[in-house]
């Protein structure tokens, strides 16, 4: 069971998707400046990661229906656990990076 979940969850992202993950995580821990902020920065960098790739396909010369129907199916091709993943994986990184900026940045 564990074996087809981890498979599962690995194929629902894309080196894309963890650079998008890694930046936005980043940018969002550096503008943070207190912990009451953590749940918001994570719901506005899951926001961009989900209108990020439709942004990126218009600029590439996609029409704009197709882009959006990339950008939606990417977020639903793995069923919710993906969606759900994205978020989680967004509130660990933003809080593991704002908690060392916090330890180690004085």
């Amino acid at each position: 069971m564990y074996d087809s979940l981890a498979d599962r969850l690995s194929a629902g992202f894309t080196p894309f998707d963890w650079w998008l993950i890694i930046v936005l995580s980043l940018v969002a821990a550096l503008i943070m400046r207190k912990w009451p902020q953590w749940p918001a920065a994570a719901s506005i960098a899951f926001m961009l990661d989900a209108c990020a790739p439709f942004f990126y396909r218009w600029s590439t010369g996609i029409p704009p229906d197709f882009a959006f129907d990339f950008a939606f199916s990417r977020l639903d091709e793995r069923g919710g656990i993906v969606v759900i993943m994205r978020l989680v994986i967004y509130l660990i990184t933003i809080g593991g990076i704002f908690w060392a900026k916090r330890r180690y940045g004085r």
